[in-house]
């Protein structure tokens, strides 16, 4: 049986500039590398039947198996090929970092009022 990251890179590659070629890719992406992630509802929301096969075999495959030599494959792949879907979840990243930092900062600052003989 095929992986189903080589099927989902397959159909990346014959459908350009498709909804669910931009789906696949997401998933593929998010798998590869959380850094990279989006979100579930976001790849599957245009997906036809088909393609959402492909998505919930390779989430399947990735919780049986984790990272396997071809999700690495298809994941560098698409890093290669999709440079703006990239810089899209890089910048989702640093801005979720940056609130998680600033909830850090304030909690903190409300601890040292409430709690200053800790402090």
């Amino acid at each position: 049986m095929e992986s189903p990251y080589v099927e989902a890179l397959t159909l990346v590659k014959q459908h350009n500039g498709t909804s669910g070629q931009t789906a696949l890719a997401k998933c593929i992406l998010s798998l590869y590398n959380s850094l990279y992630a989006y979100s579930m509802s976001e790849i599957l929301a245009p997906l036809d039947e088909r393609y959402t096969r492909v998505v919930l075999a390779m989430v399947n495959d990735y919780a049986k198996f984790g990272e396997t030599p071809e999700l690495i494959t298809a994941g560098q792949w698409v890093r290669d090929d999709f440079p703006r879907m990239m810089e899209m979840a890089i910048v989702t990243q640093d801005a979720r970092n940056q609130l998680r930092s600033k909830w850090e900062r304030e909690r903190e600052e409300e601890n040292r009022r409430l709690y200053p003989e800790e402090y």
